[in-house]
């Protein structure tokens, strides 16, 4: 394993973690520097607006292209309060009946978010119904026995997590979580709210709760393993991800990882992200680890241009790729309306990623909709809710949503692909149970699933929306695969359980 740096170039937080290390190979402040800006080249203000906007709704700007800042959250707290230029639908007021950070009140309602708000907020147990979810756990696939794995960026304190995981649990009737923490490396101490780093050190720390918060939910029994590794340099800071991966799998053959961040494949070299995809392919197929990961927040582009981008490892033929839908549910968690897309109503430019990869060949499982990818990989496999208009409820004490920042506690709305990805790698925790094998590179058996049989899967075609920023068309959604929404998102858990642990079976591993 070659020496790493030992100074941390850790840059930014979000739903999609955008590395910012990314930011300087771009301008040639890294190791790898490049000869001229891509086409559609980011500026400061344009990275700026954007990362404003995203906190504004909900959703954490984990990795940007730069570090997230105070300066950044003056500006969203403006969006948030209706004081901005963009204000958003849902975005305002900053508090909301039963959610002021450290009451210990219960979590806000879905009537009460439509009041305060203006748009509705879910808890897990209203989408744990929508999904089936209930309905799995009541048969008995509840994840015991399976293992997902959270390799992130510095992480959050282990007491903090815990006791968040704590505080969520008995909200909604939740078992003790079944957690593990690892450290890989030294982890410095969470700053005070006015230090400069802490803005981007609490969004990480509040998207390892909401992360693990989502998995919890959808496998209760499953056990999670949450690992903070320390951040260098190399390759985009995705070397201590991937060896943070390397160095656990070998005792713990066939577990779910998930990951909500990724780079833009503008952002690093293509040679270096063919090598550290093929470092990651080495990782899943020697261990036969499942990994799901989040495909962005800001429609088909980096958030910083109109330039049509995805971000990698979503881009990798190898996961999970998870884009972001919006869902209509009443209180008792019955969908009132199909499933849509996550688009952008506002134009804003937030909406689920979901593009074709310009570094990635179309992998075989995609052949049939070689008329819709031509020779690219489609960066969506599936889908799951994340729309800034049907936030989820989560507990934090750190925060840094709608641009306040505290350490005080509360409970919090979120939206994003980062609430997407875990959703699926708690579903598939209840598949690798129901299997009783590693479910390994699972698009195989799950394209070949769906085709064969269509809804009957549990699978939910999404048929509605796209994810059109201003700029960009983006890809509309329709029926059967398209690139925005996959297969779909979860119908019925009840028929996808025993379906596609049945195709996993079949189809191996």
């Amino acid at each position: 394993m070659p020496t790493k740096p030992t100074t941390a170039v850790l840059t930014g937080v979000a739903v999609l973690g955008i590395s910012a290390v990314a930011f300087a190979l771009a301008t040639g402040t890294g190791p790898v520097s490049r000869s001229a800006a891509p086409a559609g080249a980011s500026t400061p203000a344009a990275a700026a607006t954007s990362i404003a906007r995203q906190l504004a709704a909900g959703v954490l700007p984990l990795r940007g292209p730069r570090r997230l800042t105070h300066a950044d959250l003056t500006a969203a707290r403006a969006l948030a309060t209706g004081t901005g230029p963009a204000t958003s639908q849902g975005a305002r007021p900053a508090t909301s009946p039963g959610a002021s950070p450290g009451t210990g009140q219960a979590p806000p309602t879905t009537a009460e978010c439509r009041a305060a708000y203006g748009s509705p907020c879910y808890s897990v147990r209203q989408l744990a119904r929508a999904y089936g979810v209930t309905g799995a756990h009541r048969a008995g696939w509840t994840g015991r026995g399976a293992t997902v794995v959270l390799p992130i960026w510095h992480s959050v304190p282990e007491h903090t997590l815990r006791h968040d995981l704590g505080v969520f649990s008995a909200a909604y009737g939740l078992p003790k979580a079944d957690l593990e923490y690892r450290a890989t490396g030294p982890i410095t101490p969470m700053p005070p709210p006015d230090a400069p780093e802490a803005p981007w050190r609490y969004a990480i720390a509040q998207e390892t709760v909401l992360d693990a918060s989502m998995i919890h939910a959808m496998a209760p029994h499953a056990r999670i393993v949450v690992i903070a590794t320390p951040e260098t340099a190399t390759d985009g800071g995705y070397a201590d991800i991937l060896d943070a991966v390397r160095d656990y799998a070998p005792g713990h053959p066939g577990v779910i990882v998930s990951m909500s961040y990724g780079t833009y494949e503008s952002d690093l070299p293509a040679a270096t992200l063919t090598r550290l995809n093929r470092q990651l392919s080495q990782i899943i197929g020697a261990r036969k680890l499942t990994v799901a990961v989040s495909n962005g927040d800001t429609g088909n582009t980096s958030g910083q241009s109109t330039a049509a981008n995805v971000p990698w490892p979503a881009s990798s033929p190898d996961v999970l790729a998870v884009g972001g839908t919006q869902v209509d549910l009443d209180d008792h968690g019955r969908r009132r309306s199909p499933d849509t897309v996550w688009g952008d109503p506002h134009g804003l430019g937030r909406a689920t990623g979901g593009g074709l990869s310009r570094v990635f060949t179309r992998p075989a499982f995609q052949d049939r909709y070689a008329h819709l990818v031509a020779g690219h990989r489609g960066t969506t496999d599936v889908a799951a809710n994340g729309s800034g208009e049907s936030r989820m409820i989560i507990y934090s004490t750190y925060n840094v949503l709608g641009g306040k920042i505290d350490r005080d506690g509360g409970w919090r709305r979120a939206a994003g692909t980062s609430v997407s990805a875990p959703l699926w790698a708690g579903v598939l925790g209840l598949v690798r149970q129901a299997a009783h094998r590693p479910l390994g590179r699972i698009n195989p058996a799950l394209y070949g699933l769906v085709a064969a049989t269509g809804t009957r899967t549990g699978i939910a075609d999404v048929t509605q929306g796209s994810n059109a920023v201003p700029g960009n068309p983006g890809y509309p959604a329709q029926p059967g695969w398209d690139v925005v929404s996959g297969n779909g998102t979860i119908g019925d858990a009840r028929w996808l359980v025993p379906a596609l642990s049945a195709a996993i079976r079949r189809v191996g591993t």
